[in-house]
């Protein structure tokens, strides 16, 4: 608990991102990562190998923009570094011990970004008592012209956890269905906007979840991304993300985790 207080104190974090509960979220997320490192290890070990073969496959080794780099868990960074003239890694988070990985590699940057454009107007509804949920807006100038790749690493179905929460406590004026149907717009305004970018995308996600009993039978399966039709992945895994003994003494969840390579339109650019 004190570990988790002090890095509480010490992350640089905006007022609207903390109360929000972003910072909260990222450090629990170092505790699960602890408390489950084994069960998680495949899954983080195949989307590095997914986001390196990526990036050997994009033509264009100018910049490469991680959207979602968290704990760098899941972010082959030294390997990126070499490959790409600048990384930029984006997240509404950093913790400390994440810029201090950062700062060993001189071509390596971070850029604090919501991926949604929303949370600082949530904030500020909930502060003002104003009963509406704001419509995602990426930022499109965020991603340079001379980026070759972006990355969407394990957010998609993670993008809409906080801003519900927050949207549910302090927003109470609207029905769970509102609430509900906002969360899918911000999982498919993550999307289209990866789509609608003209350099290579690689995306990373989650998209559908499973519960077992003690016996491993299924009690619950249901979509991570609000029922977002996603094309057949390039490869698929699963990510035991909750084995049974640690979260829960009588259930286990997985997630089915997919990843794509969409080629961009750019022509390459010679540096």
């Amino acid at each position: 608990m004190l570990h988790e207080f002090l890095t509480s104190l010490t992350t640089p974090c905006p007022t609207h991102l903390r109360a929000l509960g972003y910072l909260y979220e990222a450090i629990a997320l170092r505790g699960r990562y602890r408390r489950n490192r084994a069960a998680w290890q495949p899954h983080l070990d195949n989307s590095r190998r997914f986001v390196l073969a990526a990036a050997e496959r994009c033509s264009d080794k100018g910049n490469i923009v991680i959207l979602g780099s968290g704990l760098l868990l899941d972010v082959p960074l030294a390997e990126l570094s070499a490959l790409f003239r600048e990384v930029v890694l984006m997240d509404v988070i950093c913790l400390p011990e994440v810029r201090r990985q950062i700062r060993k590699y001189d071509n390596v940057h971070f850029v604090e970004h919501d991926a949604t454009n929303i949370a600082e107007r949530l904030y500020w509804n909930g502060q003002e008592r104003i009963s509406e949920l704001p419509e995602p807006a990426p930022d499109t100038s965020v991603i340079d012209q001379n980026s070759g790749l972006v990355v969407s690493l394990n957010i998609l179905s993670q993008l809409w956890v906080v801003p519900r929460a927050y949207a549910a406590n302090h927003l109470r004026a609207l029905t769970e269905d509102q609430v509900e149907e906002w969360c899918g717009r911000l999982v498919a305004s993550h999307y289209d906007y990866l789509r609608s970018l003209p350099c290579d995308v690689c995306l990373v996600a989650d998209h559908e979840f499973v519960k077992r009993d003690q016996a491993g039978q299924v009690i619950s399966r249901d979509s991570t991304v609000y029922g977002l039709e996603l094309p057949k992945p390039d490869d698929s895994w699963i990510w035991n993300i909750g084995p049974i003994g640690k979260d829960s003494r009588f259930m286990s969840k997985e997630l089915i985790v997919g990843a794509w390579y969409f080629q961009g339109r750019n022509e390459v650019r010679r540096l």
